[in-house]
């Protein structure tokens, strides 16, 4: 019975778990993002709003500076954006980086993990629909306030 009650338990951290090693290989990462009190977006233009900075406060629960990591969407900088059958959430979910597995690690190690990659893209859970995700290419602005490294 105990080993029946702990597979059961057991079960929801390995479906959805990330795979460290797979994330740092990978060219592309995907980063999930759902607004509350430290994920928020803003405007980044006053001509065509549907460019936006995203931002994940809060960084490192250890550290006593509330620190900021800017993810960046611009028609000029970042143009692409990208429709995908909801079904890519599963197949990708090791690639998908959430909010809760990035502050796990210090502000310079998350940096560290997706500021080099080829590209990094964004999935908004305010755009996810009953069968089709959008996708949004972003720039990893790193932090704010700026560090001092």
């Amino acid at each position: 019975m105990k080993i029946y009650l702990s597979i059961i338990l057991l079960v929801p951290y390995v479906l959805f778990s990330q795979d460290l090693e797979k994330i740092k290989v990978a060219d592309t990462v995907y980063i999930y993002f759902k607004r509350d009190k430290n994920q928020f977006s803003s405007s980044n233009n006053s001509f065509n709003l549907n460019n936006l900075n995203y931002y994940y406060s809060n960084f490192g629960i250890t550290n006593p500076k509330s620190s900021t990591m800017t993810f960046m969407h611009h028609y000029s900088l970042t143009p692409e954006e990208k429709r995908e059958r909801k079904s890519f959430l599963k197949k990708n979910k090791n690639l998908i980086i959430t909010y809760d597995f990035l502050t796990k690690y210090n502000l310079a190690e998350a940096t560290e993990l997706i500021g080099h990659k080829k590209k990094v893209y964004l999935i908004d859970s305010a755009e996810i629909g009953c069968f089709h995700i959008k996708l949004l290419e972003v720039k990893v602005l790193g932090t704010w306030p700026q560090s001092v490294e």
